[in-house]
């Protein structure tokens, strides 16, 4: 029989520094120089146990809630005896003191304590841990003061907490966590005392007879004062509206006021937020009419209910009524409206009407966002016969707005820097500029910084879209000057003409010129005008809307109309903006060409908008078309489309960066010379020179599927079949449209 093997010892005394160490450890230890390090070479030196801490969801049965579970030959090595207090310490986090509980089953270096019960640092991924036994008399706590974050005033849990607690070890501003019907509750000690009024001591231990107090918070209501910024004028004007509304007195007393009023604008434009800042201001009784709320499937119950909450504003008068979007009780009339909503509208009219019968102290604030969606009843005199319109902020709107949003919030934004943002915010109304610092307050957290910076304004600022340009706003793919090939000429032209008026109107007025309202890029298929375009609403950053001629038409009388309409309405609400029309002859064409009808009528509505009563003020108008000649010249004349821009054929140098800028992104061999393509291509459009070097790399792969390079004569031979495809008759319109032009 072989004799026992001796039992191999967890922990042994390293012979330089005389800790003591895992014997697993042992080499580690000595390679690193005796580390220090508690987390990869766990050590033990003057009864101290420097260690990881690990988290368990929760304790074995039989353990003690408030106990930290340790190896017992760790435990022995600091002299920790079974339920006796243990000292935990962690870098940045409080004390803590627990009862030692032996676990044979964890590792000989962990030690565990329930994650439900820590807070704070306690909860961090920190591991390092140190851990002794506390030598000091511990007393018994005869009170404890208390505060409880999440529990509601009128609930008394301190039975509860007293039997849940006894045994625990605390100190002022120890934290413990109870989970009260599934709330989270945190429970910080706030001062505590034992029956020996001369015992001096840091750690108070909990029993059946300490007597728990919770302390409650003084609710002291403070009213926020909230701020709007951009929209001084506006709440200036209904707050003087509101002021002689409310006053019977005087010369008041001798005309019919204003008793209602309509604001309407775009989503997000702030029209609640200034109804709320009035109310706020003028510190008067209102009441709020919200459609869902108030309808009911029960005849009589809707008109009822807006029956009430009018005469409890005339009860408590002086008083407003706020209306939030208002089209959802009082609907236009139409063939699909239903009996309800027509008794609802009049009931609504008639309750307004009562306020100027009875000279009630009572003002209505509507809000809406379509003003047309509205009964037409309303909006006549005697009762919302004020409407005021809350426009998309311009730059200086939009840097109040900032500065008020900001001022909140710790930031390094100077004044300067908030008119950059602001200048950059296109279309952006009050909602988003909200978003706006949000998102940059979030950014400001990752960075782990303690202010707001103008970088992350502007990160913000690619994250955050503009609610104003959303109905029509494209995907404007990252298109850059570098992208297009030569034509540097016509890129200065396109910017001159486009740019220049929208970024610099002062120099313009200066010289007391206007600029050009409309630029149109003509000539042969392929020869990138709408990339050009795409590549100038990506550089200038202006707000971009894209339309295709066939968009606009539609079947119904009236509606291409009103879709031209709607276009240029929404440009001028975002400018500066960039309208650009491709294949602009299929909306433009020359009328008397063919069957009038709605063609003519879209073309008749386009040349009201462009030079009409209202101007279009910094809104570009930007088309590109194949057939300048079929373009109507009214739409051609000053003041409209007036600057013409003709993208030629490429030449040799534009060919040569077009060929030279598409092998970039291809492997090539070195006999592909790209001067020679470039020769040889000529008469090519830019879109035919993409083709041509595509074309040679599908031959490549046709004769050798891994194919690793395009070589030249993979080119010589789609140069045998693919030819120039611009007719010569086309390029002669051109150059009879060009003569014409400026012999006109």
């Amino acid at each position: 029989m072989p004799p026992k093997l001796a039992k191999k010892s967890l922990w042994v005394e390293c012979e330089r520094c005389h800790s003591n160490i895992l014997s697993n450890d042992k080499n580690a230890h000595v390679e690193l120089n005796c580390s220090k390090d508690q987390v990869k070479c766990p050590f033990i030196d003057e009864n101290i146990f420097y260690t990881w801490l690990e988290r368990a969801s929760a304790p074995p049965e039989n353990v003690p809630r408030d106990a930290v579970m340790v190896h017992p030959s760790a435990g022995a090595l600091i002299g920790a005896v079974i339920g006796k207090p243990l000292e935990l310490k962690r870098d940045g986090a409080p004390t803590l003191v627990k009862r030692m509980w032996p676990s044979k089953a964890s590792a000989p270096a962990a030690v565990i304590l329930p994650a439900a019960d820590l807070t704070g640092a306690w909860c961090s991924d920190n591991k390092k841990v140190t851990v002794s036994v506390l030598k000091d008399v511990i007393p018994q706590a005869s009170y404890v003061n208390v505060k409880i974050k999440n529990l509601k005033k009128d609930v008394d849990i301190t039975d509860i907490l007293k039997e849940r607690f006894s045994g625990h070890y605390v100190c002022v501003g120890s934290i413990f966590v109870y989970y009260y019907f599934g709330k989270k509750l945190q429970i910080e000690i706030l001062n505590v005392k034992t029956t020996n009024e001369e015992s001096v001591a840091t750690w108070y231990v909990l029993s059946q007879s300490t007597v728990w107090n919770i302390e409650r918070d003084k609710v002291q209501v403070v009213k926020k004062k909230s701020s709007l910024g951009g929209m001084a004028d506006i709440v200036d004007d209904i707050k003087s509206l509101i002021n002689i509304s409310f006053d019977t007195t005087g010369f008041a007393a001798n005309f019919q006021p204003t008793k209602g009023l309509l604001l309407y604008g775009h989503s997000g434009s702030g029209k609640t937020a200034i109804c709320k800042y009035l109310i706020d201001s003028l510190d008067c009784f209102h009441i709020e009419v919200n459609g869902p709320k108030i309808f009911s499937k029960y005849f009589g119950e809707t008109e009822g209910t807006m029956k009430d909450l009018f005469a409890k504003a005339v009860a408590n008068e002086p008083s407003i009524i706020l209306v939030d979007e208002i089209e959802t009780i009082c609907p236009r009339h139409s063939s699909a409206s239903t009996e309800q909503e027509r008794r609802v509208t009049s009931a609504f009219v008639s309750l307004l009407d009562n306020l100027h019968r009875d000279s009630s102290r009572v003002f209505v604030l509507a809000t809406t966002r379509k003003p047309e969606a509205i009964d037409p009843m309303l909006r006549r005199f005697g009762r919302l016969d004020k409407e005021v319109e809350v426009p998309v902020p311009d730059r200086k709107r939009r840097a109040d707005i900032l500065y008020s949003l900001l001022k909140n919030l710790p930031n390094k934004v100077s004044s300067q820097d908030m008119e950059s943002i602001s200048d950059l915010a296109h279309g952006y109304v009050a909602a988003d500029l909200v978003n706006l610092c949000s998102q940059a307050s979030m950014k400001c957290l990752k960075r782990m910084s303690e202010a707001i910076e103008k970088e992350d304004l502007i990160g913000a600022l690619t994250v955050v879209r503009p609610s104003a340009m959303r109905e029509l706003l494209i995907e404007i793919p990252n298109v850059r000057w570098s992208d297009i090939g030569g034509q540097d000429g016509l890129k200065l032209k396109l910017r001159q003409a486009v740019e220049w008026p929208l970024k610099h109107p002062e120099s313009f007025l200066r010289l007391g010129i206007r600029p050009p309202a409309g630029v149109l890029l003509y000539g042969p298929p392929g020869c990138s005008k709408t990339m050009i375009a795409k590549a100038l609403a990506t550089e200038s950053g202006l707000n971009f809307l894209s339309i295709k001629g066939p968009e606009l038409f539609s079947k119904w009388v009236g509606e291409s109309e009103r879709a031209v309409r709607d276009l240029f309405t929404k440009a001028r609400q975002v400018a500066p903006s960039i309208i650009f029309f491709d294949e602009m002859d299929a909306i433009g064409g020359e009328r008397g060409a063919g069957e009038a009808g709605v063609h003519e009528r879209v073309l008749a509505q386009l040349l009201t908008e462009l030079d009409g009563v209202v101007p279009l003020n910094s809104v570009t108008i930007l088309a590109a078309t194949n057939r300048p000649d079929r373009m109507d010249r009214a739409l051609l004349r000053p003041g409209r489309i007036d600057r013409l821009i003709y993208v030629p054929l490429p030449d040799f140098e534009t060919r040569l960066q077009i060929i030279e800028l598409k092998l970039s992104k291809m492997s090539t061999s070195d006999d592909v010379n790209p001067h020679v393509l470039a020769i040889k291509s000529e008469g090519f459009s830019g879109a035919e020179l993409h083709a041509l070097c595509h074309e040679a790399a599908m031959r490549a792969l046709e004769k050798d599927i891994n194919c690793q390079a395009v070589t030249m004569e993979h080119f010589e031979h789609v140069f045998k079949d693919f030819k120039p495809r611009t007719p010569a008759s086309l390029l002669k319109i051109y150059e009879e449209f060009s003569l014409g032009q400026r012999s006109g």
